[in-house]
């Protein structure tokens, strides 16, 4: 059977280091508006309809280290350019490096 609760142990091992987590790409995205958007690498569910099934299902090939400042300079410098007022983490699944959030 399957266990997200496990998997997300493991996945945490491979994207979580002290407060920084992998991303993937950084961009502008059209969605809810317009959105300045960080993908993040890792997750612990294999949803079958997932668009980044490639990045999930293998997050010690993808990505590089962020701290939090790092994210958020980023975030900002793309919403400031691209004239947005929104920004998100997605791609996989933000909630597994929890210090990283906070």
């Amino acid at each position: 059977m399957f266990d997200p609760v496990m998997f997300a142990e493991l996945t945490k091992k491979d994207v979580c280091k002290d407060d920084s987590r992998k991303y993937y790409r950084f961009r502008p995205s059209r969605f809810y508006g317009g959105i300045s958007t960080a993908d993040c690498v890792g997750c612990c569910l294999r949803c079958v309809f997932c668009w980044a099934w490639n990045v999930a299902a293998r997050p010690v090939e993808h990505g590089e280290f962020y701290s939090p400042e790092d994210v958020v300079r980023r975030l900002t410098r793309i919403a400031e350019k691209k004239r947005l007022n929104q920004m998100r983490i997605s791609g996989n699944e933000p909630t597994i490096c929890r210090e990283h959030l906070i």
